[in-house]
C-alpha cells in the first residue's frame, strides 16, 4: 500500500471534475426510474435515521426526494452531497462506484469483492508458480 502526502502537488486541476464525476456515478446508481428513486429516498433516510446521522444542513431530520434530485443534478453547483451523504447513499444503493471518482483524486481506487476475488487468484496463480520454481530447483539438487 502506498503512503499519501498531503503535500503532493499532484495534478490539482483534475479536482474541478471530481463532483460531477461523483453526480455522474450517483445518477448511474440511481437508476432512471422515478419510483425507484422515491424509495431510494426513503432507504437513505432509514440509513442515516439508524446511524443517528443528518445529511442536510439545518434543522431537517431526513432528506426529501427534491435534495436527492439536487445532488444528483450535473448542472446544479449550489447543493453538492456531502462526502458522508455519498457514503449512505452507496450503502442505500449497494454501489460504491460514487465513491470511486472521491478515492481516485487521492490516487488510489476502491476495490469491490469480485475484484479482490480476482486478486487473490492471481496472487495464488504467482504462489503456485514459484512454489513450482523451488520444487524444480530442490529437484535438481537432489
Amino acid at each position: 500500500m502506498r503512503q499519501l502526502s498531503l503535500f503532493d502537488g499532484g495534478n490539482d486541476s483534475a479536482l474541478a471534475g471530481l463532483m460531477p464525476a461523483v453526480r455522474a456515478a450517483m445518477n448511474v446508481a440511481a437508476g432512471q426510474d422515478e419510483e425507484g428513486r422515491k424509495r431510494l429516498v426513503d432507504r437513505i433516510n432509514q440509513i442515516a435515521t439508524n446511524a443517528g446521522i443528518k445529511l442536510t444542513a439545518g434543522n431537517t431530520k431526513a432528506i426529501s426526494k427534491d435534495t436527492l434530485d439536487k445532488w444528483l443534478s450535473p448542472s446544479d453547483r449550489d447543493h453538492p452531497p456531502s462526502l458522508l451523504a455519498v457514503v449512505v447513499f452507496c450503502r442505500a444503493t449497494g454501489d460504491a462506484g460514487p465513491l470511486r471518482p472521491l478515492v481516485r483524486a487521492l490516487g488510489v481506487d476502491v476495490m469491490t469483492d469480485e475484484d479482490r476475488r480476482h486478486r487473490d487468484y492471481g496472487r495464488a496463480c504467482l504462489e503456485e508458480r514459484a512454489a513450482r520454481k523451488r520444487k524444480k530447483k530442490l529437484e535438481e539438487d537432489i
